[in-house]
């Protein structure tokens, strides 16, 4: 069981708010490339409990380090970003690709994680948050136990 935990109380209503609109439009088209499409979180994570840590994966195709701000205060770990893009000239005839500033936050029990080793890596699009356990935390390994 992992003791992290994605807030966002609004979820549901976005919900169903989206399923009224798009029921209520879903015959209209303006261009062929549009097709309705659920409203998704962003950036969307990938969380990964290990014996020795919790790793959240997030998607972010676009940004620089520069534009991520990793932070935790009082049991929050808030993943945010600041980019504006500049518009290019002409008409979306369709937009799916974020490029809107963000903010995400998750849980994190500090009595369980070691948050003042958080580490995070940008790679190819994805950022990678480590937390660590707190190492007292951890149980030994399983060991085959021999009868004598």
């Amino acid at each position: 069981m992992t003791n992290l935990v994605f807030r966002r109380p609004s979820q549901e209503l976005d919900h169903v708010w989206d399923s009224l609109f798009n029921e209520f439009f879903n015959n209209v088209s303006r261009t062929p490339f549009v097709k309705q499409a659920q409203k998704a979180n962003y950036p969307r994570v990938d969380i990964l409990d290990t014996r020795e840590a919790a790793v959240i994966d997030a998607t972010v195709p676009g940004l620089e380090k520069e534009d991520i701000s990793i932070k935790y205060e009082e049991g929050l770990l808030t993943i945010s970003a600041e980019k504006q893009s500049g518009a290019p000239e002409g008409a979306w005839m369709h937009k799916e690709i974020h490029r809107s500033s963000f903010s995400r936050s998750f849980s994190v029990d500090d009595k369980i994680y070691d948050v003042g080793k958080i580490n995070a890596d940008l790679k190819n699009g994805i950022l990678s948050i480590i937390i660590p356990k707190q190492e007292e935390k951890i149980p030994p390994l399983p060991k085959e136990i021999k009868i004598n």
